[in-house]
Formats: structure tokens, C-alpha cells, sequence
């Protein structure tokens, strides 16, 4: 391994054309361009409300394997992964009119004992610089090829033993291809050259165990940093060298959300079970259905509630549509198709974990432990599990599990409005999205939920999508490209 120069001067690989060009024909990554969901594409503004009709809205559709990658955009081409069985597939689209212009495959091992029902071997989004495009499957490593679909290197990985799957995408800076692999027996952060696959860097992360957000590109005022979040901490990383900066700790233990920022501020907020109090897990377990506290408290009355055979036990079809059911296979410990009183005794009345729910907002330029020193303000109410925070004109949004959203003010830290609830009170996966004035929050039930972008909670349309919806949209060149669990699909308002 060798360090390398980092020349500060060059803008992001995802950059390295105008802004215009980055913002209105590029989606290079996971969560856009820059690694934010916030677009300003003029095209918007001549198109007006967006649109999500599937016919009169529909520019095309086309059937994938399953999968819950997002699109990757550069130019005309659009690439996805999806998986099919122990095949790995990597996709290739003409985004103006839906042709498949290559597919490649490998065949991967098997991600077997998944404990959660949305867990997917195809969850990582691709990331390119329009020569190579870099593709990660936890089942088996990384690959890069040309624009083309041809080989340019391969390095298969050893696959981690994880419970809920594989979530981290890799991330472009330069001539670097970043990737964090968190819960695995090599765990590391890798920085690879893009060309050859040289690994440039690597740094160990001990002690880190599960996470599955996705490393960020921090261009502040002071430089240009890594950003990655793990267990119960955040780290601020030299890109040249992977050598730490700042760190900040007090955070969840069980990170699958990523940073967003401004030049100023770097915007952080995750939450996760093993870290919530028991009420608060208790309110967040059963989805719509009510118990009081003294059932949530115990397995005993809340299996009198559900049983409907009355045997003692809970089966998968008696469990409400929840966070509970989700993940029933996680409390069936025992694997015999029941939760028992004892089996749901630790998902109830376990202690709070180590770590904190929080969000915290970091000025930039600080070095070594900066929880005390740099962080601005903390929230600790509404934050999302999956979807990651969006900074769009001066505000954070915030998407919860249960459908509920928050708007924040990002230079104080108070909220505009929040949580307040959709419609739809199924789990939000995928990331807010922000263009033209309008904000879009899209359901795992398949609700599109659009709000007006301001200080007040105001809903402007509510689209039934009918399609379960886990990826986070991209938004270029006036279109939408949406990917539901078996499809892909492009819209523009009135298909033009």
C-alpha cells in the first residue's frame, strides 16, 4: 500500500465536468450528486409539478430481479445492480429510453440466515466517472468495468456473516474508490485506485460492528475530508492518507444512515433500536397497533392481544404489520416458526444500549475529539432508522419510521415543524428527495409523499404507487428515475 498526493485543487471525479452539467445529466452515486438528494435542475422549472402518473407521466418501464440499489446516472446511461437467486447482476440502461445496453453477472454465495424481510443482496448503488463504474455486492466483492460492461478488474472479498445484509456503497473521490465494509472479519475502510485496483490505503476498523451507511465527501470551508460513521462514533478522515482528523462519539451503535453538510456544518442523525429507551422501542415495535405501557411492557399481555389461536405463541400471520413482524425471523430465536414470551421478553425490556439516538450538527475544522468543542446543536426526537437526513434551502428534513417527518432549521437546530405523520405509517428506507421547491418522501408500502419545501407542513400530493419502494430516487435532466422492488421507471411530467 502506498499513500498518495491529494490535490485539493481538482473537484470530485462526480464534478469534473461543469456543475450545470454535474446537477442536470449526472447522478454519479448513492444519494446524487456530492452525496445530497437536493437538486436545483432548472428543467424543473419548466416542466412544473412533478409528475408520477404511470401513464400519462411514464417516459418508460422496464421488469428487474429483485433489488433495492439506486440509479446510477452518467450522461445517457443508467446503471442498477439487482440479484437473482446467487447471481449478482450489474445493469446497464439507455436512460432516455429504457434499452438494456448491457448486463453482467457473477455468481455469488449465498446470503443465508437474513433476519430481516427486507434485507437484499442487491442493496449497494453502483458509482461511476463516466469510464468506470464500480459495483459492490456484499456476496462477493467488488467489480469495475468500463462504460461499456467490459472487465477492467475484480477483487472478490470475504463475505461478512450479516444478520440484516449488506448496505454500504462504495463512493468516487478523485482517482480513489472508497468503500467501508463494517461487521466483516477484515473490517476496514479501503481506498482503491479506480484504475487498477491498487489498494492506496486501508484503515482497520476494530471495534466498529455492524453499520450500513455510506461514507461521505466532505468539501468544507477548511478541506476536503472522509467522513464515516460506525459504532457509537464519526470520524473525519484525510483522503490522502486515511489518517483520522476529528472524531465524535456519544452516537447510535447501529449506523445506516450518511452524513449530509454545507461548507459550514456536517449534518448527522441516526437512530436504532438497541439504543431507544423501552418505551420509545416499545412505541416503535408494533407499527399502528396501540398498547398501553403496561402491555408493551409485557410479553405475556401482548401475546394475549395478538394470539388468535390461542396457543401461547405468536406466528409471523398473527403479528400486526410492523417493525416486529419485519423482523420476526431475528425474534424467533429458537427458528421453530413462534415467538414465545420468553423469545419476546429481550425485544421489549432490554436495556438501552451504550449509545445515543441523536443528530448532531459539526462545524467544520476541528481536530481530535470534537463532541464538546464543534458540535453546534443536538436533536434527539424524530430521527430516521434507513433514510438519510436531507439539507435542502437552509432546512433539514428528516424521515421516521411510522411516517413521520420533521423539518429542522439548520443553523439552530429547532424545528420548523415534527414530527408529523403521512398518510402511509409504513418504514421510510428511502432518502428524502428536494428539487424545485417540493420534497419527496417515498414509502416502503410504494407512497410518494410530496411536500411543499418551507417552514410549514404542507402536503401537495400523495401518489398510491402501488409498488414497494426501498431506493431513493434520482432526479436528473427533468426526470425522475424511480426503482421499485422489481422495476425501474422514468417520468417527467406529462412524459415529455
Amino acid at each position: 500500500m502506498r499513500a498518495i498526493p491529494l490535490l485539493c485543487a481538482l473537484p470530485l471525479v462526480a464534478l469534473t465536468a461543469t456543475e450545470s452539467f454535474a446537477q442536470e445529466t449526472n447522478w454519479p452515486q448513492f444519494l446524487g450528486p456530492k452525496g445530497a438528494t437536493a437538486q436545483a435542475d432548472a428543467a424543473w422549472k419548466k416542466n412544473g409539478t412533478l409528475g408520477f402518473d404511470k401513464t400519462v407521466d411514464k417516459l418508460w418501464h422496464v421488469e428487474l430481479p429483485g433489488g433495492s440499489s439506486s440509479p446510477c446516472i452518467w450522461g445517457d446511461r443508467l446503471f442498477i445492480t439487482a440479484a437473482d437467486g446467487n447471481q449478482s447482476i450489474m445493469l446497464a440502461f439507455d436512460r432516455k429510453s429504457g434499452k438494456e445496453l448491457w448486463r453482467r453477472q457473477r455468481e455469488s454465495v449465498a446470503l443465508e440466515g437474513t433476519l430481516h424481510v427486507d434485507s437484499n443482496a442487491a442493496a449497494p448503488t453502483p458509482t461511476t466517472n463516466g469510464t468506470h463504474v464500480a459495483f459492490y455486492f456484499g456476496q462477493y466483492g467488488l467489480v469495475v468495468l468500463d462504460m461499456d460492461g467490459e472487465l477492467v478488474w475484480e477483487k472478490p472479498m470475504e463475505v461478512p456473516a450479516a444478520p440484516f445484509g449488506i448496505g454500504t456503497s462504495p463512493i468516487l473521490f478523485e482517482d480513489l474508490l472508497i468503500l467501508t465494509r463494517d461487521g466483516c472479519p477484515d473490517s476496514a475502510i479501503h481506498a482503491f485506485n479506480i484504475a487498477d485496483g491498487e489498494e492506496l490505503w486501508r484503515v482497520p476498523r476494530f471495534g466498529f460492528t455492524y453499520s450500513f451507511g455510506t461514507p461521505y465527501i466532505w468539501k468544507n470551508k477548511s478541506r476536503t475530508e472522509l467522513v464515516v460513521a460506525g459504532t457509537q462514533r464519526m470520524q473525519g478522515l484525510d483522503l490522502a492518507s486515511g489518517a483520522e482528523l476529528w472524531s465524535i462519539g456519544g452516537l447510535t451503535s447501529f449506523v445506516c444512515t450518511t452524513p449530509t453538510s454545507d461548507e459550514e456544518t456536517l449534518y448527522f442523525a441516526a437512530w436504532s433500536t438497541g439504543d431507544a429507551a423501552p418505551d420509545e422501542r416499545g412505541e416503535a415495535t408494533w407499527g399502528d397497533t396501540e398498547f398501553s405501557a403496561d402491555e408493551r411492557a409485557d410479553a405475556l399481555k401482548i401475546i394475549a392481544r395478538l394470539d388468535k389461536n390461542a396457543d401461547g405463541m405468536l406466528s409471523v400471520n398473527e403479528m400486526p404489520a410492523s417493525r416486529a413482524k419485519d423482523a420476526f425471523r431475528f425474534i424467533d430465536r429458537d427458528g421453530d416458526g413462534k415467538a414465545s414470551a420468553s423469545e419476546l421478553t429481550p425485544l421489549i425490556q432490554e436495556p438501552k444500549g451504550a449509545g445515543n439516538n441523536l443528530m448532531v450538527a459539526v462545524s467544520a475544522g476541528g481536530k481530535g475529539d470534537v463532541s464538546k468543542s464543534h458540535v453546534q446543536w443536538s436533536v434527539r426526537r424524530g430521527l430516521p432508522y434507513v433514510a438519510s437526513p436531507l439539507l435542502y434551502d437552509g432546512r433539514v428534513y428528516l424521515a421516521k419510521a411510522g411516517g413521520l417527518v420533521s423539518c429542522i432549521n439548520a443553523t439552530t437546530g429547532k424545528a420548523h415543524f415534527g414530527p408529523q405523520r403521512l398518510e402511509d405509517h409504513s418504514e421510510y428506507y428511502s432518502t428524502p428527495v428536494g428539487v424545485d421547491g417540493q420534497v419527496l418522501f417515498c414509502s416502503s408500502k410504494g407512497t410518494i409523499t410530496v411536500l411543499r419545501a418551507g417552514d410549514e407542513f404542507e402536503v401537495l400530493r400523495t401518489i398510491e404507487f402501488g409498488e414497494s419502494i426501498h431506493a431513493t430516487p434520482a432526479i436528473v435532466d427533468g426526470t425522475v428515475y424511480l426503482r421499485t422492488d422489481r422495476a425501474l421507471w422514468a417520468f417527467a411530467k406529462n412524459g415529455k
